[in-house]
């Protein structure tokens, strides 16, 4: 079938009971939507990080009961996500909040459980704040309205309950990226009781970095870690009521940035966690490279600051992504979880401390990505989230005591499901790059078009998983490859490789897409001449620098919340991102780094972008400005080149609001459909929409 009969076909099959724009987005440069929408997608598309493929699950952990075996899962109810408790496994989940905000982490109170504290943004804007839900005798929640924890004029980006009912302890983060690129950032410990929130006790202060892998440990022992400058140090508070002091010496930054609550909220997101597992006693357990390619298990002593390596030579070369410790670790009755990302693949672990005897892998887990392992605090349940080829996400837990496996919630597809392939091809410095192939469906012959999607981050990584919604409609109902790359600089391949893209190295990555557009010319199968490049955040940038360098070769590009000049960015993203960025892509304030920076980015050379160019942006995204869509639009458009501009009133980095989502990815559809059966002559180039 010739591509443009089918493409032409579908132009000509507008998506019935179709409603038009939602209230939340505004589409510039867009045809009205009946000229352009496409069929309907084969199932609901899930909610997606907007810098990697990977789907969010139906329902994803939060949080075990205290005495109970039952949990907290964050899931859909209606239009956003929301809280809900699951009492048993395979029972539907009972909602607990409601609203078109979205709740990203939640947790019971320790010791009864006679509350939930949970937290919340307000569109997209990641300014994260904590509210207490009270429940009654039941556990049902008590009537009127969740009760604000935290003021709305900071972020809280990680928060721990301290044990025996001792309140809890937060990482606060202050807001001030529109004070532009001279706010400095300023972080804060604090302290707080949930039934007293009106009396919060600052414990320590930083001015001009930020506090990061919060931990508490049983014993009520406090741990976080202090950068700035690029240096880091981990501070240590015996209680709430002591005062800090530093372990060991200040050290240069690691690569891998701790999670924050954005990061709860995305899986796939830009941060890595190297946020340690708790242990009683007087050390805490860590995740560290110490000097090798991957990190390990590391064990920091919290008198001396000491760290060393238990595990050494019994660990298999590959990222430890996480770890959970039973209650009782370090003695003959606890284990410890680890989380191993073995070739994309995830691989389960239990480790008795003390035992000398090597991690067992945990059985029935093989060909799936995991996340998120969670030890229940009195009974011998190990809970994990699990994304596989069959599934979009399920919550299954290991019984420790029953030595068996049995899913909680979600559900696996039967029969033959598509199956992403491993690609490899060589760079233009002969370095192997790999990425995942999702080939058509059998049925169509011929050369196909291509779709490259590019993940965020930079260091985040493309990883096997479903394909479903709009992934599995371009392969499978138009007969499209899809190829997720990754490029130099992607986790999951060891520190040198993560490193390659790193400051003036940048446009390598950029290379390594040029080279892949030299393999797809080799192969009978591939359409060279209808290739469309995509990606979000990080992603989206390259996908901006590859339409300049290969606009001959390419027919348009997507770009999703992207960076289009580094400088701009660097100087208007919130200040407590600042510094972490600037390790990655290079410090705007130094003349030589910032006249480099200004020729690589998109912006300066958008007189090269001559193909099709769709953007997609949040109006409140706090990491990727706004400014960043606009301004690569107009510059696009003054060449006269098409560009499609679809904003999120009320979203930021990246569409999280139900209907949002199945919009953008409609849009997506629509302007496919019109790169690769060519843009349509009767629509004016570079004019926004009446």
């Amino acid at each position: 079938m010739r591509v443009g009969a089918w493409v032409s076909g579908l132009l000509l099959a507008p998506l019935a009971g179709a409603t038009g724009l939602p209230v939340g987005l505004k589409a510039d440069g867009m045809p009205p939507p009946e000229r352009w929408l496409a069929q309907p997608l084969r199932e609901a598309e899930p909610e997606r990080d907007t810098g990697d493929r990977e789907v969010s699950p139906l329902a994803r952990f939060a949080a075990w009961h205290p005495l109970r075996p039952e949990m907290l899962v964050l899931a859909r109810r209606g239009g956003s996500v929301q809280l809900h408790r699951l009492r048993a496994p395979g029972e539907k989940p009972e909602p607990l909040t409601r609203g078109s905000e979205r709740v990203t982490a939640a947790a019971y109170e320790p010791l009864q459980g006679r509350y939930i504290v949970f937290a919340q943004d307000q569109g997209g804007d990641e300014a994260f704040r904590l509210f207490r839900l009270d429940l009654d005798a039941e556990g049902q929640p008590s009537p009127g309205r969740p009760q604000l924890l935290t003021p709305g004029a900071s972020r809280v980006s990680d928060w721990a309950f301290l044990p025996d009912g001792q309140g809890l302890v937060l990482v606060r983060q202050r807001l001030n990226r529109d004070a532009g690129a001279a706010a400095a950032s300023h972080s804060s410990l604090v302290w707080l009781d949930p039934m007293k929130p009106d009396a919060p006790r600052e414990l320590a202060a930083l001015d001009g970095g930020r506090y990061t892998s919060l931990r508490v440990s049983r014993s009520g022992q406090i741990l976080v870690r202090a950068s700035r400058a690029g240096r880091e140090q981990w501070w240590h508070f015996a209680s709430a009521q002591a005062s800090g002091r530093a372990l060991g010496t200040s050290r240069a930054a690691e690569d891998e940035a701790p999670a924050t609550m954005a990061d709860r909220a995305d899986p796939a997101s830009e941060a890595a966690d190297t946020a340690p597992a708790t242990s009683p006693g007087e050390s805490i357990w860590l995740r560290q490279t110490l000097g090798g390619e991957f990190r390990q298990l590391a064990r920091l002593d919290l008198k001396t600051g000491r760290l060393s390596a238990p595990l050494r030579g019994l660990e298999p070369p590959a990222d430890l992504e996480a770890s959970a410790e039973q209650a009782g670790a370090g003695s003959e009755s606890g284990w410890l979880a680890l989380l191993h990302n073995e070739d994309g693949f995830s691989t389960l672990r239990l480790w008795r401390p003390g035992s000398g005897v090597a991690p067992q892998p945990v059985p029935g887990l093989e060909g799936s990505v995991l996340s998120s392992p969670a030890w229940h605090p009195r009974l011998p349940l190990l809970a994990v989230q699990q994304v596989s080829a069959r599934s979009g996400g399920r919550i299954v837990v290991w019984d420790a005591a029953k030595q068996q496996l049995q899913a909680w919630a979600g559900s696996e597809q039967g029969g033959e499901v598509p199956q992403w392939q491993r690609l490899v091809w060589r760079s233009f410095d002969g370095r192997a790059i790999s990425g995942l192939h999702l080939p058509p469906a059998a049925r169509f012959e011929g050369p196909r078009p291509v779709y490259i999607n590019l993940h965020g981050g930079p260091s985040a990584q493309a990883r096997p998983g479903p394909v479903a919604g709009l992934t599995r409609q371009l392969s499978e109902q138009w007969g499209v490859h899809v190829i997720e790359p990754n490029v130099r600089g992607s986790d999951g391949f060891g520190r040198s490789f993560l490193m390659l893209d790193n400051g003036l190295r940048r446009e390598d990555a950029v290379k390594d897409v040029s080279a892949l557009l030299d393999w797809i010319a080799t192969q009978p199968g591939m359409d060279a001449s209808r290739v469309i490049v995509g990606g979000g955040s990080y992603g989206g940038y390259l996908s901006l620098a590859v339409a300049v360098h290969e606009s001959a070769r390419i027919a348009g590009s997507i770009c999703r919340v992207g960076i289009a000049h580094f400088v701009s960015f660097l100087q208007n993203t919130e200040s407590y991102r600042r510094d972490n960025r600037r390790a990655e892509y290079g410090d705007e304030r130094d003349p030589a780094m910032r006249e480099f920076l200004h020729r690589i980015s998109p912006l300066t050379q958008a007189a090269r972008i001559t193909k099709p160019l769709l953007v997609v942006h949040g109006r409140n995204d706090p990491r990727v400005p706004y400014g960043e869509a606009e301004a690569i639009v107009r510059a696009v458009r003054a060449q006269g080149t098409p560009v499609w501009f679809l904003t999120g009133e009320d979203e930021g980095h990246g569409f999280r609001k139900a209907e949002n989502v199945r919009f953008q990815n409609q849009a997506v559809l629509g302007f496919m459909q019109r790169v690769l059966a060519g843009w349509p002559a009767d629509e004016a180039v570079g004019q926004p929409a009446k």
